[in-house]
């Protein structure tokens, strides 16, 4: 059986979330995510290269976290606006159970962590990440309303994704997860919102 970890990739991603979430994205720097993290400075950058991949991965590790569980939830069982009820409220609970994962995507944007990044497989997934959410979201507005078309998706976003993230802004800004009293009345809104 191999030796755990000392610094899991992990750990220290977390630490640079902290700082990220903390005193914005500037803050993290290598030097104080090693300090945070307790990882040598030798370690980081064999793991990840440069501060912008360590930074883009924290990013996408979170990106990928909340989408697993959208997707997943476009995939199930029910009609379409049950579907999409289902999809949006996966957001709320990504934001109960991840709350610092959640801000960290309300905080920044693929924009603010692809520039700079040295790794090629890490920029290709950053410019694709989004495809399958995409798709998604495209094939539910197909389901909702017979076709794909730019003002279905709309109408479609509208309502499985600025609407929750609406409701969780303002709970995610001031670093707390949402209470879990508002899961049933978004998922009414939610409802009312495909239903229109």
């Amino acid at each position: 059986m191999g030796r755990a970890e000392r610094h899991p990739a992990g750990s220290i991603l977390d630490a640079a979330r902290e700082l990220v979430l903390a005193d914005g994205v500037r803050a993290a720097t290598v030097d104080r995510i090693v300090v945070a993290s307790g990882a040598p400075k030798g370690s980081i950058y064999h793991r990840f290269g440069t501060l912008d991949d360590l930074l883009a991965t924290m990013w996408l590790r979170a990106v990928r976290a909340s989408q697993d569980r959208f997707l997943a939830a476009l995939e199930g069982p029910g009609d379409a606006v049950d579907v999409g009820v289902a999809a949006a409220l996966t957001l709320h609970d990504f934001a109960r159970e991840q709350p610092d994962d959640a801000a960290l995507l309300l905080t920044l944007r693929r924009q603010d962590v692809e520039r700079g990044v040295r790794d090629e497989d890490l920029a290709r997934r950053l410019t694709t990440v989004n495809a399958p959410l995409e798709r998604g979201v495209a094939d539910l507005a197909t389901r909702l309303h017979g076709r794909a078309s730019p003002a279905a998706v709309e109408r479609t976003v509208l309502a499985v994704v600025d609407l929750p993230l609406g409701a969780l802004w303002r709970h995610l800004l001031a670093r707390r997860p949402p209470p879990p009293e508002l899961r049933d009345p978004l998922g009414r809104a939610v409802r009312a919102a495909l239903q229109d």
